[in-house]
């Protein structure tokens, strides 16, 4: 019963430790991060120079739940070098694209890689038809089309949009941005910040070379019939600002936050513009979580979840990076609520307590500062190591007990060589004289008297 006890325990270090290596040892937070949500598995994913998923399975975003990062699972491709800018795709919408730069010049030598966020694993350089566009560069930004299973990324150099169709794998590309409507791409390095609406993309940059200092024209492209046109808005229209987020909502809200205007907190961080007729409004903000530039956002349902990104007006340098997720309730159209979702802490390992007779039943860990980002991995590189050694001599032991208790007892004739430990043992039959070690010893038949060092003795 002991050993089932043990190899209890052992189980439970073993499950604590691949949880342990499978969680963020370390996290810097910041810029550059792209999030994504799918339906079908319910996670969310982060991709950046970190990439990791959050199973949202059983996590009521109405509830007050806070995810602990130790639920942060990597997915990083040791294998391949990902770009910070892949786009969804396939039959399911499940599975990520990692496109690389064209050759300087040209429209070819690009690679495509995907990531079946279904089945967990990697396929190299999948084979496309069409061209991409000349200068081709892969941390343009994308958007999905889910319905279509089409992703766009506007460029910049060649001036159109790169269209690629993740269903049949052929790569095609827009007419050429107007040249009156150039400057309208914007000066972002990864692209405008942009949404889709009802067949229309959107683009909200800031106008480079241009003394434009309001959102009173939005550039829009229709998919449908791949034409360009300039929208104009009205209400209280904001400021030209960069580093913001827009997502759009199932009913037509087109939802921009954050960002910056002249290296100052854009203000107002949330404005809202509606579709239906281009009128920017600005909603309540409750629980604001500080001016952030730098993020990223998403939409899940009635929420918008933003993370990461830069504090604008934190001064301490050290805790400019964010490393939390937030959800915005923006359920009430006049009033949006922010909460904390997750935010990030170093992992810890522990081993789990368990009663078990020859064991002590709790093990605390060093209350040492874990000063490198690096001790996690190494922790955990010395416990794997620990717990192969028990587990070898534990099945050390374990085989020769059963082999112990399996041990045949093998009751030899006499007048026969009998075999004991690899040594050689000879039976001596009753009645005759046997010699061992150069000594001469008589084995006496039962029921007889036998006469030896004078005295008698009846076998």
């Amino acid at each position: 019963m002991s050993y089932l006890f043990f190899f209890y325990f052992i189980s439970l270090v073993i499950f604590s430790l691949i949880k342990f290596a499978c969680s963020l040892s370390y996290f810097s937070g910041g810029t550059d991060f792209k999030s994504f949500y799918i339906s079908s598995n319910n996670k969310l994913y982060y991709v950046g120079f970190q990439s990791f998923s959050i199973d949202l399975t059983g996590v009521s975003l109405d509830g007050n739940t806070i995810v602990d990062s130790s639920q942060w699972i990597q997915f990083n491709n040791t294998n391949y070098s990902l770009t910070q800018t892949p786009f969804l795709g396939g039959k399911a919408n499940d599975k990520f694209y990692f496109a690389t730069d064209a050759t300087y010049g040209t429209s070819t030598g690009i690679f495509l890689d995907t990531y079946d966020t279904t089945l967990n694993n990697w396929n190299m350089n999948i084979s496309f038809t069409g061209k991409p566009s000349k200068y081709f560069e892969s941390f343009r930004a994308w958007t999905s089309d889910g319905s279509t299973g089409k992703s766009y990324s506007i460029q910049s150099i060649s001036n159109v949009i790169d269209i690629f169709d993740t269903i049949n794998l052929v790569w095609t590309n827009s007419s050429l941005i107007p040249q009156l409507y150039s400057t309208y791409v914007g000066s972002d390095l990864y692209g405008p910040p942009q949404t889709l609406v009802n067949g229309q993309l959107l683009y909200f940059g800031q106008p480079s070379g241009a003394q434009i200092t309001l959102m009173t024209s939005i550039l829009s492209y229709n998919i449908l019939t791949d034409s360009w046109q300039l929208i104009n808005t009205t209400g209280k229209v904001p400021g030209i600002r960069s580093g913001h987020t827009i997502v759009s909502t199932s009913d037509g809200r087109i939802i921009m936050y954050g960002g910056t205007t002249n290296k100052l907190a854009a203000s107002p961080s949330i404005v809202v513009l509606n579709f239906s007729n281009y009128e920017w409004t600005v909603p309540t903000e409750i629980n604001p979580i500080g001016p952030l530039t730098g993020h990223t956002s998403i939409i899940i349902k009635n929420y918008m979840i933003t993370a990461f990104g830069t504090n604008v007006t934190e001064r301490d340098v050290l805790k400019q990076s964010s490393k939390s997720i937030y959800k915005l309730d923006i359920s009430d159209p006049l009033n949006y609520k922010w909460s904390l979702l997750s935010t990030y802490a170093s992992p810890t390992f522990s081993i789990p307590s368990v009663n078990i007779p020859t064991f002590p039943s709790s093990y605390k860990g060093s209350s040492a500062d874990n000063n490198s980002p690096n001790n996690g991995l190494f922790i955990g590189i010395g416990v794997l190591v620990g717990v192969i050694a028990i587990l070898s001599f534990a099945g050390f032991l374990y085989y020769n007990s059963s082999k112990k208790n399996n041990q045949e007892d093998y009751i030899a004739t006499p007048g026969t060589m009998h075999y004991k430990n690899n040594e050689e043992d000879y039976i001596a039959t009753p009645g005759t004289m046997h010699y061992k070690n150069n000594e001469e010893n008589y084995i006496a038949t039962p029921g007889t008297i036998r006469e030896g060092q004078n005295a008698h003795n009846y076998i």
